[in-house]
């Protein structure tokens, strides 16, 4: 039987630790593999997390990939697994995380990435500007009231993610935005439009869904 230990651990400045441990099928020696991630690859493992399980449960699942510093990762819908490349230098690991195990983990530092982002100087503004968004109708076609809430929270998550690190980028045309109340309108159609584009992306209307398969026969 395949044995796979994974752990994701997370430091108090955001940055943490990806180490897998590995028993494959007709072998007696375990492999590991670790790398240490920084704060901003943290938030991108974040993303794509959510981002993935978003597309799964709403949308169009597709194969996407994560290049972090040293770590690829590769989300097979199909299969149900997560496909994990360490490299070092000329050298590679591979091993594969059945998608539930690496969800599981990922909750932790989802909640961790979240509570960095609401802490960070624009933090409670961010916030409260994506507390105003709202979904097109178009968009969340065919969901229950409960399902549309579900998936404008955690966009609105992953925009705050997003929005946290432009808001902290010098020179940075959303750090500017923000930086007057006179330009404060523009930040929020920026956010707006951010919320947007990311359901476009990660959610496809039912009706839609239906409609495409129904054309196709």
């Amino acid at each position: 039987m395949t044995s796979k230990i994974l752990v994701l651990t997370t430091r108090e400045d955001g940055s943490g630790r990806f180490s897998l441990t590995h028993k494959a099928d007709g072998t007696t020696g375990i492999s590991r593999m670790s790398c240490d991630l920084s704060a901003a690859d943290m938030r991108q493992l974040v993303l794509f997390c959510e981002g993935c399980d978003l597309r799964r449960t709403y949308g169009d699942p597709i194969a996407v990939e994560l290049q972090l510093d040293g770590l690829l990762l590769t989300e097979t819908p199909a299969k149900g697994e997560i496909h994990v490349l360490r490299q070092i230098g000329y050298s590679e690991k591979a091993a594969q995380v059945e998608r539930e195990i690496f969800c599981a983990e990922m909750a932790g530092v989802v909640e961790t990435a979240l509570n960095h982002a609401e802490q960070s100087k624009h933090g409670p503004l961010l916030k409260s500007m994506l507390a105003e968004t709202q979904l097109p109708a178009s968009l969340v076609q065919g969901l229950t009231d409960d399902e549309s809430a579900q998936v404008l929270h955690r966009l609105q998550e992953m925009a705050l993610l997003i929005l946290s690190d432009l808001s902290l980028e010098k020179g940075g045309r959303f750090a500017k935005l923000l930086r007057s109340k006179k330009t404060r309108p523009e930040a929020e159609a920026y956010a707006r439009d951010l919320v947007h584009s990311l359901a476009e992306s990660l959610v496809v209307p039912k009706t839609s869904e239906l409609g495409s398969q129904m054309g196709a026969s």
